[in-house]
């Protein structure tokens, strides 16, 4: 790690900024600086307020109160796009790029070169492959946005932050889908831009890379600053200490549920993809909820994908309860009684333009065939009602579009289409993520219902108390491999973060 900049006059700073969002308090008088030549990372849980201060502080929301800096003017910032004219770029940790586009437009959507006051295409075309290369991205500038992997859209952000020449760079959470090459060369550039000058602000789960790239971390709880430090002085245990606050490192997240198992289990023995998980072993029996922890690449969904029939080739055996061997693709795996509830419900989930019966009866009808050629209404009615009933699902009818429901209850459709597979199998990637308070607590319901049925339930989750609140025991992957397994009596919060983070288990 590099040291920190002589220079502490400060570039930019936002000064006693609160944020409400209807009955809950967002920020409360934060004051936050950064200075030129500056990698400023800022870490806290979810919900700590670190997405929603990078958006004050990029003028994309508005604080209620409080106002944003450029040494000691004031700066009126209304939107994103009076942000990119102060000089401040963003990458947002959810994806803001337009699909319709293609790449080159999407590098190019607050303004470009001109020649003669005309777009200057030739020069787009210039700055964008030398910023892709820089950055690693090699996909042709007139690819649709839509054609692009996960981790492609991700860089193609960066790449657009990056084409601004901003003075202050955000990157939320910019390497979520990343590999680790990739990841390098993230930070390759992030060290070119303080170097030339420019303050970078870096939000990250990832604590162990904070203590790598960083030069100054600040600690964000309940919508406050807590904590900010030179990071040469920081420890991964002293964070996450700061992070939970006295009252959740002390607090014991997991009881046992005391639920029997029973019958044949799911065995995975020494499942290995190459590049991405090392060989692992589980074993997990019906009416048992195995949580899976771990950061983005931390080995996680691969198994998933591996289970779910998506991964292609790997090595070593999966065995399903039935003693089948298991799935090659994701046919198989509907057929063979595994359900897959994704963590994007709009993009991997449903269909939000169509209705919530169309989606209540898309896996029974479609892959597996159960209405015959020919689809009778009354029983697909029936059977979407039936749905609704056992998951409560708020819809003024089976015929309203999806995307008119609530995210909470559009999850539930989701969740609802697989279960009327009836599967033997259930795995939940981040099943409550972007959903209310109140949802979470009627998905929590139904995630022990599913185990008390007797069914094998697999779950991950970006909200580590989801882990305590509902299963037996917790598999912790880092960087490709399984390090260790917790028992429900021996989980606390503080304790899966520090282990994900290090990959030790205390």
């Amino acid at each position: 790690m590099v040291e920190a900049p002589a220079s502490r006059e400060p570039l930019y700073s936002i000064r006693s900024v609160s944020k409400k969002y209807g009955g809950v308090q967002a920020l409360t008088g934060v004051d936050f600086v950064v200075h030129p030549g500056e990698v400023h990372a800022v870490v806290g849980e979810n919900g700590a307020g670190k997405s929603t201060l990078m958006k004050i502080f990029a003028g994309a929301e508005n604080p209620d109160s409080g106002g944003a800096w450029i040494g000691d003017r004031p700066l009126k910032l209304r939107s994103a796009g009076d942000g990119v004219r102060a000089g401040i770029a963003i990458v947002f940790q959810e994806l803001s790029l337009y699909p319709d586009l293609d790449v080159l437009a999407n590098l190019f959507v607050q303004s470009g070169p001109t020649r003669l006051g005309i777009l200057d295409r030739g020069a787009m075309v210039r700055r964008a492959r030398a910023v892709m290369a820089e950055i690693g991205l090699t996909v042709s500038l007139d690819a649709p946005v839509t054609s692009l992997l996960l981790a492609e859209r991700q860089l193609l952000e960066i790449c657009r932050a990056l084409l601004t020449e901003a003075q202050v760079v955000i990157l939320d959470e910019p390497n979520s889908a990343l590999n680790a090459a990739e990841t390098d060369r993230l930070f390759r550039v992030v060290r070119k831009l303080r170097t030339d000058g420019v303050a970078v602000v870096y939000v990250s789960h990832r604590l162990e890379e904070v203590l790598r790239i960083a030069d100054v971390v600040t600690v964000m709880r309940n919508g406050a600053i807590v904590r900010s430090m030179k990071a040469s002085d920081a420890t991964i245990a002293g964070l996450v200490a700061d992070m939970l606050g006295e009252h959740q490192l002390a607090e014991k997240v997991m009881p046992r549920r005391g639920r029997p198992t029973v019958g044949r289990p799911l065995q995975i023995t020494d499942v290995a993809v190459s590049k991405l998980l090392e060989p692992i072993s589980l074993e997990v029996r019906s009416g048992e909820i195995l949580g899976l922890a771990g950061l983005e690449g931390s080995g996680v969904r691969t198994l998933l994908d591996v289970l779910f029939g998506v991964a292609g080739r790997y090595e070593g055996r999966v065995t399903l309860p039935d003693g089948r061997p298991g799935p090659k693709t994701t046919q198989d795996a509907v057929r063979a009684g595994i359900a897959y509830i994704p963590p994007d419900r709009k993009r991997l989930g449903g269909s939000l333009q169509q209705t919530v019966l169309d989606n209540l009866v898309q896996v029974t009808a479609g892959v597996l065939g159960r209405y015959g050629f020919l689809l009778k209404s009354s029983s697909l009615r029936r059977d979407a009602l039936s749905q609704v009933r056992a998951l409560r699902i708020g819809a003024p009818s089976v015929n309203t579009l999806l995307g008119r429901l609530s995210g909470g209850n559009q999850q539930k459709v989701v969740l609802g289409k697989w279960l009327a597979a009836q599967p033997q199998i259930v795995i939940l990637d981040d099943p409550t993520r972007g959903i209310d308070v109140g949802a979470k607590q009627e998905f929590y319901r139904i995630i022990r219902s599913l185990a008390d049925e007797g069914r094998i339930v697999l779950f991950t989750s970006s909200e580590l108390p989801e882990f305590g609140l509902l299963c037996d025991a917790v598999a912790v992957f880092y960087k490709g491999r399984h390090v260790g397994t917790y028992a429900a009596e021996e989980v606390y919060v503080h304790k899966l973060l520090e282990a994900i983070n290090t990959g030790k288990l205390q």
